[in-house]
């Protein structure tokens, strides 16, 4: 059980390091970008997919060191969290597409959404079994 745990570990923080390398870096052609992106459309797609990839190490990780079950929406929360926070670096260092603008207001909107929701359930939920 201890080997899973450690490649567990080791994929996870490979994940981490290659998903926040290639959000924050200014040019996202890096050593863990397999493609070579030229235009615009690729970069903001290629960071996208950074914070999907950072997300999973993320979720990877914490799944590793808590004991506790998370909720569904909470890891689409963080997944979404993460792609919008690749989305900024996209507008910073890419620019703003009408695309790209249009997917990050649907991404906030869909945050807000599952928090939301998410608090709702929580206040409706029964204690007294």
């Amino acid at each position: 059980m201890i080997v899973f745990k450690i490649l567990l570990f080791l994929v996870s923080s490979l994940f981490l390091i290659a998903g926040i390398v290639t959000i924050v870096s200014p040019d996202v052609n890096n050593i863990f970008l397999p493609i070579e992106t030229d235009g615009l459309q690729e970069a903001h797609f290629a960071r996208s997919f950074a914070g999907l990839v950072t997300s999973i190490g993320y979720l990877s990780m914490r799944s590793l060191y808590s004991s506790s079950k998370v909720q569904v929406g909470s890891v689409v929360l963080i997944i979404v969290f993460f792609t919008i926070i690749s989305k900024i670096f996209s507008f910073i260092y890419d620019g703003i597409s009408t695309l790209s603008f249009s997917t990050f207001v649907i991404g906030i909107i869909f945050a807000i959404s599952l928090y939301a929701v998410q608090k709702s359930k929580k206040n409706e939920l029964d204690y007294n079994l």
